[in-house]
């Protein structure tokens, strides 16, 4: 993926976040996550460009994900990562963003 590609690629995202009311947020600590608070994604600027558009949709993933346990579990974990991973996949191929499944 050259940088002009990923440039284009963070584009498409920071449309889809704004299209979608979610702010996006970088930090200087090696932390990713969600504020559902501020309907915030917040990702570490410490990634290559191409690990920040993945994590970004990984974080998108999580957002949209509707799978709720009463009791977390490390089984429940593990389920909630792989579906953020999908929904993630599935949110790149809508925007047109090809995904390196090696890395991905």
């Amino acid at each position: 993926m050259t940088t002009e590609e990923k440039d284009e690629n963070l584009q498409k995202i920071r449309k889809f976040l704004e299209d979608n009311n979610i702010s996006l947020a970088y930090t200087d600590t090696d932390e990713n996550y969600i504020d559902f608070i501020d309907d915030r994604i917040v990702v570490s600027r410490h990634q290559t460009k191409r690990e920040i558009v993945y994590t970004i949709l990984h974080e998108i993933g999580h957002y949209f994900c509707e799978f709720f346990v009463d009791e977390e579990t490390h089984t429940s974990r593990v389920i909630e990562e792989v579906l953020a991973w999908d929904v993630g996949r599935d949110v790149a191929h809508s925007l047109r963003i090809d995904v390196d499944e090696d890395v991905w």
